[in-house]
């Protein structure tokens, strides 16, 4: 099987290599090299282009690159990939991203028509192509393209890193590291299209022709891709050919029970439960044997995951089996939030919405009998297999059933908890409010029940409560969101009796420092407009809204000490970057959780003066390369590129000091059609719609992991970036 890799990625390269047309000569002013700002040093050095760019430099740092005088674009017909070769030129990992652009009319050179983009993470010294895949925006008028889906398939225009490819106007190289200590130094060289265009396919001249654009198997039927499902009896071949690569690579070596460090030092302190230790100036986990644990996992393990929309596009399935008998428990009807194309379509809870589960019905054509078992205890051989060791958040919980490996996982509340009311709604919900006692006991009861078993569980590391929170860019959002909030509100409740003990119940003075005219605190408290003059109570809001912050992250840790003794807490998966709160919440936490999607991570740190263990819960690198339209938030040519994106992240990582894990999103794909809730259709798991695994993704899993510990000892990690 690695021969016939090794085999199928040698001829890739050639092919690759067979059909590049360089796009302009560096060395024979074929472009115009423009520096994003004034600090930033574009130099043309033969055939190279040399960037240096200063620390401290801002968040957008790089060269703007527009066609030589007298020519409007660039013409990228020829290719399906951009690719420049960028060296690394610093002592340690860096990243840089490119991005393709087709600008509107007009003079405004950032409103951009269309774009798209990929990025690279290099490894000091390192030298390797940047590439960026495109697919071709050209049915502009398309009144019968596909709905519920984030990104559409080349040749539509909808959703982005689709072009107009004989009309590029710019090209923008930059990368984005603020906090950088030192000067970033890079090399440009041989700018060029590679892999040959493929003809848009027949099938999207027409509505008659495109319709149904879905197979069977759920996969996308107008294009071919390595390892694309054609018939049923394939799935039962893969089976028994990944039975025999599993039992030749059942562990990664030098692995104890847990996937701890078998030949690291041994903490006898912190044996027989999990924690947290500084080893040689980097952050570990360490298991109940007390060794050294770095958590390398991936997230969304469930039997049951998201399913897509049928109703409203009954048209675009090839084939669906019938919605009874046995075939019925792959349909559902479930509620489900909506912001997209199912906004407004079906009920609010008991939905009319019918979804069905392709991975679940390809499965149990895959394994047969007592499939789902099969199913959930293949996922745990695979992760061992593939050297990683843990399950990340969202585990089904059946796993927990049968042997599995540690986890990490975020509380389930059976009764969803009140909301801050006049919290401005960013995201997915507003603020949950933690002074009503119900929040707690929702994480007591959650603990009681539904995760009973993970208390007493020695591989459960521990929880995180909720998920990419909506903490506002101000010191004020809480609080002015409690303000705005009406009298039965808990935490307008808690406000008020703050304010009321600070002005010893004299509402006077207080009306005197907030320029208001309350008759009393009970006016005060049933009010839910700002004041008129908002910068007079600038420091009461940033004062409560350290106690709103300081109670949750309190109740949080709290409760889990007292219902699940012995287990860590890390926090709430941050997505955004609020320097204030997340020095508060370290006061509370055994180890830090942020959702960082990003190229690399060597030098991303916690604000200044806060030094504790990072949990990466979410990141990934996707492709439009294999069905989903969607590449993901950090895009990737193909699925080679993609293999050494996760390489150079996990690297990455293991650089980082504080980092003590990152769980990869997600197991599998997300549909081709998009989930129903907000029609995402993103290809970037380990497995795809019919549960077969990337071999790309796999290979360099592996790889990182059987040097894991002794990179993360031996590199330099403390005086990086």
């Amino acid at each position: 099987m690695k021969f016939d890799s090794c085999i199928i990625a040698l001829l890739l390269a050639a092919s690759l290599t067979a059909a590049d047309k360089q796009l302009f000569s560096i060395a024979r002013n074929g472009a115009v090299f423009t520096p994003f700002n004034k600090t930033d040093k574009v130099k043309a050095v033969g055939d190279r282009l040399s960037l240096e760019l200063p620390s401290k430099g801002g968040r957008w740092q790089g060269t703007i690159i527009t066609p030589k005088k007298g020519e409007k674009y660039f013409d990228l017909s020829d290719g399906a990939i951009l690719a420049v070769d960028v060296k690394n030129n610093n002592p340690w990992p860096m990243h840089l991203q490119m991005e393709i652009v087709n600008l509107k009319a007009g003079k405004n050179t950032n409103d951009f028509a269309h774009i798209a983009y990929s990025s690279i993470a290099l490894l000091p010294g390192e030298k390797a192509p940047l590439r960026v895949r495109y697919g071709r925006a050209v049915k502009e008028s398309s009144a019968w393209a596909p709905e519920g889906m984030q990104c559409l398939p080349d040749g539509f225009v909808k959703g982005d890193h689709k072009i107009v490819p004989d009309q590029v106007a710019q090209l923008r190289i930059w990368t984005s590291n603020p906090d950088a200590v030192s000067p970033m130094r890079f090399e440009l060289s041989n700018f060029r299209v590679e892999e040959p265009v493929k003809p848009l396919p027949d099938a999207l001249k027409s509505k008659e022709a495109f319709y149904p654009f879905i197979d069977r198997f759920g996969q996308y039927k107008h294009a071919d891709w390595p390892g694309k499902v054609t018939d049923v009896s394939q799935l039962g071949e893969r089976k028994l050919a990944e039975d025999r690569e599993l039992a030749a690579n059942p562990v990664i070596p030098g692995r104890n029970r847990f996937g701890g460090w078998v030949d690291g030092p041994t903490f006898e302190d912190k044996k027989g439960g999990w924690g947290t230790v500084k080893y040689k100036g980097k952050w570990f986990l360490t298991d109940p044997e007390g060794k050294l644990f770095w958590s390398l996992g991936v997230n969304s393990i469930q039997l049951i995951e998201d399913p897509t929309g049928i109703s409203y596009r009954e048209n675009y399935f090839e084939e669906l089996p019938p919605n009874e008998g046995a075939k019925k428990q792959f349909y559902t009807k479930k509620a489900f939030p909506r912001f997209g194309f199912y906004k407004g379509k079906g009920g609010n809870r008991d939905t009319n919405i019918l979804q069905f589960y392709f991975m679940l019905h390809n499965v149990s054509l895959k394994y047969g009998g007592d499939y789902k078992r099969k199913y959930l205890d293949r996922s745990q051989e695979r992760l061992r297999g593939w050297g990683f060791n843990t399950n990340g958040n969202w585990l089904d919980p059946e796993i927990l059933n049968r042997p599995h490996l540690p986890y990490i996982t975020c509380i389930t509340f059976k009764k969803f908890y009140q909301m801050i009311e006049g919290c401005k709604k960013i995201g997915w919900q507003k603020f949950p409010d933690a002074f009503n006692p119900d929040f707690a006991a929702g994480i007591a009861e959650a603990l009681r029940s539904h995760h009973k078993n993970t208390v007493t569980d020695e591989n459960c590391i521990g929880y995180f409560v909720d998920n990419e929170l909506s903490w506002g860019n101000t010191d004020i959002f809480l609080a002015e969101g409690a303000l705005r909030s009406p009298a039965s509100q808990p935490a307008k409740i808690a406000m008020t009796e703050y304010y009321k003990k600070k002005y010893n119940n004299d509402i006077a003075a207080f009306n005197k420092v907030w320029g208001t005219g309350y008759t009393d605190f009970d006016a005060f408290r049933k009010s839910i407009a700002m004041p008129a003059a908002p910068e007079r109570a600038r420091a009461d809001l940033e004062e409560f809204n350290d106690i709103i912050v300081n109670c949750y992250f309190r109740t949080c840790k709290e409760v889990i000490s007292r219902e699940a003794p012995g287990k860590l807490y890390f926090g709430c998966r941050f997505n955004d970057r609020n320097e204030k709160v997340i020095a508060t919440s370290a006061k509370y936490l055994d180890g830090c959780s942020f959702n960082l999607y990003r190229p690399e991570i060597s030098a991303w740190r916690l604000p200044a003066g806060v030094d504790m263990p990072v949990i990466v819960g979410e990141w990934h690198y996707g492709s439009a390369a294999n069905g989903p339209a969607h590449p993901g938030l950090q895009p990737a040519a193909n699925q080679v590129e993609r293999a050494r994106g996760f390489d150079r992240y996990v690297r990455s990582a293991l650089w980082n000091p504080q980092i003590i894990g990152v769980h990869y999103f997600k197991y599998t794909d997300q549909m081709a059609t998009g989930r129903p809730a907000d029609d995402e259709n993103i290809q970037c798991g380990f497995v795809d719609v019919t549960d077969t695994p990337y071999r790309e993704m796999v290979e360099a899993a592996r790889k990182v992991s059987s040097d894991l510990y002794r990179y993360r000892t031996s590199v330099n990690t403390v005086s990086g970036n």
